[in-house]
């Protein structure tokens, strides 16, 4: 929300803009406000839509926005329901960049936000979309052809309500952006612990899991996909682990510092050799990840380099929010890397200033990662940016 206060105030400083945020006391200070209609914008964030609706719902609203849009993908989620069932305004307009991500019900959500007397039933959209392919009862596999039919009634059925601008038709001087997949090696630790893991489905340690076995189901499948990524990613994830390693080189507090913290994951050394270099050469970085705890230990390792960073993730206040987009985007900023988790930094923040981003796991859904990228790469931006996804 605080990147929409600033944008305001660079591309339409005459609009009345009301952040409605903060305490209690602060709210009804300003609801007193907002009873004279002496405001043209009103900014809020989806809690407060949904915890102050009695006071914000009774305003008669000529338009009603919603930002990230594909938020509202799920039907049946409470913000969708308060909004169709206690706001009211004669225009809906969604911002998105992933308008359909992964089904057609979602996509009918959206829709049915926007126009419900069109889009009443989910099924009857389903149906127009799967018939003739969906009538043996049975999941057929499309071939080329009737892939591009449903593609086609798709773009024939989104035409009239979707208004697409690429960022090389907004901003025609927009640099290139270029993927790099960076191919990472594993520790010797990272090594011994992955394969004992893929064969017995337990941590090698003395700890708990000793003598245990894995259990079968796709429910432990789905957790030892998850140890194993862990273990990709940084072999101290697991506190076991990294007490071991404690006894081994002889330090105490079971807490790793200094060089060990990059030697023991191939992910950490590849950084360590080309963080150094970003830095002698002005680039700035937007490093993300899908692991706090990650977090943590990469805070650990950039404090131990001397590198200045700025942190946020998904327990970032949303008043720090903005303080914290000021200090990396001001000229002459100290900081040389924003450390962010891709589900909370990867959406709604404009981070230009930075021209490198490392994506250092790469989340289940690809439009995530995307989304992430898009913090760099946007209007504004300088300089080409160069992405960086690390693999194992």
């Amino acid at each position: 929300m605080s990147n929409w206060v600033l944008e305001f105030e660079k591309w339409s400083p005459s609009v009345f803009v009301v952040a409605y945020k903060g305490s209690p006391i602060m709210r009804r200070n300003l609801q007193t406000q907002m009873r004279s209609n002496k405001f043209n914008v009103l900014l809020t964030t989806y809690e407060y839509v949904i915890k102050d609706k009695s006071v914000l719902a009774k305003l008669h609203w000529k338009y009603m926005i919603i930002d990230e849009g594909h938020r509202m993908k799920n039907h049946h989620c409470k913000l969708t329901q308060v909004l169709n069932t206690h706001y009211n305004a004669p225009h809906r307009l969604l911002l998105t960049g992933t308008p359909l991500q992964n089904k057609l019900p979602e996509l009918w959500a959206l829709l049915n936000f926007l126009l419900p007397s069109i889009f009443k039933s989910c099924s009857t959209f389903e149906q127009w979309f799967n018939a003739p392919f969906a009538t043996t009862g049975e999941k057929v596999e499309l071939n080329e052809e009737e892939t591009i039919l449903i593609i086609r009634r798709l773009h024939k059925v989104l035409r009239p309500f979707l208004l697409r601008r690429l960022k090389k038709e907004v901003e025609s001087q927009l640099p290139d952006k270029v993927e790099y997949i960076v191919k990472c090696d594993m520790s010797g630790l990272q090594r011994v612990l992955y394969k004992h893991m893929q064969s017995k489905g337990v941590l090698l340690t003395d700890g708990a899991e000793k003598g245990k076995q894995g259990k079968g189901g796709a429910k432990a499948l789905m957790n030892t996909i998850v140890q194993l990524r862990k273990l990709c990613n940084h072999p101290f994830m697991f506190q076991s682990i990294e007490e071991k390693y404690c006894e081994h080189i002889g330090t105490a507090g079971n807490v790793v510092q200094g060089p060990d913290l990059y030697r023991v994951s191939g992910k950490f050394e590849l950084l360590d050799r080309i963080l150094p270099k970003l830095k002698a050469t002005n680039h700035r970085v937007l490093l993300f990840c899908q692991m706090t705890q990650l977090m943590t230990i990469m805070e650990d390792y950039l404090g131990w380099r001397g590198f200045a960073y700025l942190r946020l993730d998904g327990t970032t206040k949303a008043e720090d929010r903005g303080d914290l987009l000021k200090k990396f985007n001001s000229a002459g900023s100290e900081y040389f890397l924003f450390l962010l988790s891709t589900r909370a930094g990867g959406l709604g923040l404009n981070l230009q200033a930075a021209d490198t981003v490392i994506i250092f796991d790469s989340d289940w859904n690809p439009h995530q990662d995307l989304q992430a990228q898009d913090r760099a790469h946007r209007i504004g931006q300088q300089n080409e940016v160069r992405v960086l996804r690390l693999m194992t």
